[in-house]
């Protein structure tokens, strides 16, 4: 068995890392109707990526300082999706 692969992005906000995960995955992660008015991550995103016969979980978190705590939050669901 390979072992689990997570992917989080990380970095300020408009830096691309939800426009990254969609080109990568196919995936929106911004999925609440306030991302989409405000054009800004404020929730976590999570997606998958096949690449043949590994999966990656990706786990894409808010840039803007006022979503600290949905960042901060991500690190237990990386440890999460890693099992």
């Amino acid at each position: 068995m390979s072992h689990p692969i997570v992917l989080g992005t990380a970095g300020h906000i408009d830096h691309g890392k939800t426009s990254l995960v969609l080109a990568l995955t196919g995936i929106d992660t911004d999925r609440l109707p306030v991302e989409k008015a405000r054009g800004i991550t404020t929730e976590l995103g999570f997606a998958r990526l096949d690449l043949g016969d590994r999966r990656i979980a990706v786990v894409d978190v808010p840039g803007h300082e006022r979503f600290v705590k949905s960042m901060v939050a991500a690190r237990p669901a990386w440890i999460w999706c890693a099992w």
